[in-house]
Parts: structure tokens; sequence; C-alpha cells
């Protein structure tokens, strides 16, 4: 199962933006990026691996408000 961006940004109760900060600064979990031409219309280019974000969660002692 993989996050996207809103969906991750729910399980943690912060903003979308936050997220995305995050993966800028190289900061957040480990996530797939998908290429615009390889996807179809409207499937998210950002996805995050559940697997990951839960090493990254158990990693940073974070606690999901939203569990998967």
């Amino acid at each position: 199962m993989d996050l996207t961006t809103d969906q991750l940004a729910a399980r943690w109760g912060v903003s979308p933006a936050t997220i995305r900060g995050h993966r800028h600064r190289g900061t957040g979990p480990l996530y797939i990026s998908q290429s615009r031409m390889a996807s179809p219309r409207g499937t998210p280019l950002i996805l995050y691996p559940l697997r990951h974000v839960l090493a990254f969660e158990e990693a940073h002692g974070i606690t999901p408000i939203q569990p998967a």
C-alpha cells in the first residue's frame, strides 16, 4: 500500500505543504516519484510506500493520528 502526500498529511495531522517541505529538504520518509509521462492522468506522481512510512515513524517517534 502506498500513501499520497494528502494521505500522509492526514495521517500525521499536518498540511500537505509540510509534507512537501520535508520531501524537498530530504527530511521525510522515502518516496517514489513517478514520471508524469508514464502515469495515467490523475495518478499521483509522488507516493510514500507504507513500509517506509512505518519505518520513518518508528525511527522518529511519530505516532500517527490516523493509522492506515
